[in-house]
């Protein structure tokens, strides 16, 4: 029997943090289940128990328990991530009742706590006259997406969500609580900002906030629309497409998605555009779509706090789901074609995967680079294959990631030095894909040798 199962462990837990520490040990109690669940069930084990500290304090003293004792941990946000599972050897620590944004005016940025949520984070900045780089999920946990990258829905304006840490409260592998701070710990500064969850475990990030204005209107909106035409029409539109998303003198960014939406579930092609320029120069910068005489066309300003409401039923917990995600340095229109005869044969072979979709996502300026040197390294890539993998049958658990790997292998070409890897989407493959440039992933390990030499937070970095 482990020893993590042993009660007295738990006993000592309660002693040093305190008997109002929250911890969860009965696996089949409905709170244990629902804190369990996750957005994905790949890989999903079942700890030995759910620890719930309610302040940073908890979490130090947690993190100090499970060091001195040799307790293996992953931590929970969000619950987007596949990596944040671990089985009856460790714990899972749940920042859920630990959370909060306070935000700074004057100062230009806002401090973010624990687990609090994208969406919770766009509405403070926003009811402050401010926003900030965020993705598509108003659930994703805020700070593990700036951590690992954090690709942006704002990329050409503000850059990735890396970009925005001022500084950090973190744990590190001894269990110490250390502030980091351009001052105090320059390299680590640089290591957490793209490749943060390696590190330690991170309580409290310090970030920019951009004022509203900068999205070129007065009412903090963003143009958001939509294309919908049937597949049998996708050459045409993915060569206009192909002009539209090369043309830089425009701000045009989004997705074209070959999926089956519900509720008819027929195969089609859909453009989910944004502009962040003007919006009142959207319908001219989309007239080539309009031109096509989509199925269906829609558009108009959405407030930015709002601009992911519409994506709700992809957040939902449960079924084998994950992004398959690669960099790209431009668009290939027969490649494309390609990858949809991949999703026709994919929901052929394994219906329980018609929720699947093959995206490619495009942002026709490159991102804002920061004056900083950090792990973040894809400043140099606009265009992504973003498949949103997503099936229900576990016995097309191996299939349907042979279908993703083809879509991927297809959009990559045979060309290393064509694409990237982002590590908030893929861990496996060479690392030399997610952290790139000259001496960068030198440094990275050497810095992960430092801070975390045996792999406390993982081992990737070591290996």
């Amino acid at each position: 029997m482990s020893k993590i199962l042993q009660p007295h462990l738990f006993d000592e837990l309660r002693a040093q943090a305190g008997s109002d520490l929250e911890i969860l040990t009965d696996q089949g109690s409905s709170k244990f289940q629902e804190c369990a669940k996750r957005w994905t069930d790949i890989d999903r084990q079942t700890p030995a128990a759910i620890v719930l500290p309610e302040s940073e304090d908890h979490i130090h003293k947690t993190v100090q328990w499970a060091v001195k004792s040799s307790i293996p941990f992953v931590t929970k946000s969000g619950g987007h991530s596949e990596w944040s599972t671990i089985n009856e050897q460790g714990i899972i620590i749940d920042l859920s009742k630990y959370s909060g944004v306070v935000v700074n005016a004057s100062a230009r940025k806002a401090v973010v706590k624990g687990s609090i949520l994208s969406k919770e984070v766009a509405t403070a900045l926003a009811k402050e006259g401010f926003f900030t780089a965020l993705g598509n999920g108003n659930t994703v946990g805020a700070i593990p997406y700036f951590l690992g990258g954090g690709a942006s829905i704002t990329t050409s304006i503000t850059g990735f969500g890396s970009d925005q840490i001022i500084s950090a409260r973190m744990i590190d592998a001894t269990g110490s609580l250390i502030e980091v701070t351009e001052e105090t710990e320059p390299d680590l500064l640089y290591a957490i900002r793209g490749a943060g969850q390696f590190f330690g475990l991170v309580t409290e990030l310090t970030i920019k906030a951009t004022p509203l204005t900068e999205l070129d209107n007065d009412q903090g909106v963003i143009w958001v629309g939509a294309f919908v035409f049937p597949l049998d029409r996708a050459k045409d539109v993915a060569i206009v497409m192909k002009d539209l998303m090369d043309d830089s003198s425009k701000p045009t960014a989004g997705l074209m998605m070959v999926q089956a939406p519900p509720p008819t579930r027929n195969p089609s092609l859909v453009i989910a555009a944004r502009f962040t320029g003007n919006p009142n120069e959207a319908d001219i910068a989309y007239k080539p779509l309009y031109d096509l005489k989509p199925l269906v066309a829609k558009g108009g300003p959405v407030p930015i706090q709002n601009t992911s409401d519409g994506r709700e039923a992809l957040a939902v917990k449960g079924g084998f789901k994950r992004f398959g995600v690669v960099g790209l340095r431009r668009f290939d229109v027969d490649g494309f074609l390609k990858t949809i005869e991949v999703w026709k044969r994919l929901v052929a072979e394994c219906p329980d995967a018609i929720n699947t979709a093959f995206n490619f996502q495009w942002d026709s300026r490159f991102p804002k680079a920061p004056d900083f040197e950090s792990a973040m390294s894809l400043h140099d890539i606009k265009y992504w294959q973003n498949n949103l993998i997503w099936h229900t049958d576990v016995n097309n658990r191996q299939k349907v990631d042979a279908f993703n790997d083809e879509s991927i292998a297809i959009m990559r070409g045979p060309d290393v030095t064509e694409y990237a890897d982002f590590q908030n989407g893929t861990r496996t493959g060479p690392i030399e894909l997610r952290f790139r440039g000259a001496g960068k992933l030198e440094k990275l390990r050497a810095l992960k040798k430092k801070w975390d030499p045996t792999g406390v937070f993982t081992r990737q970095l070591l290996e």
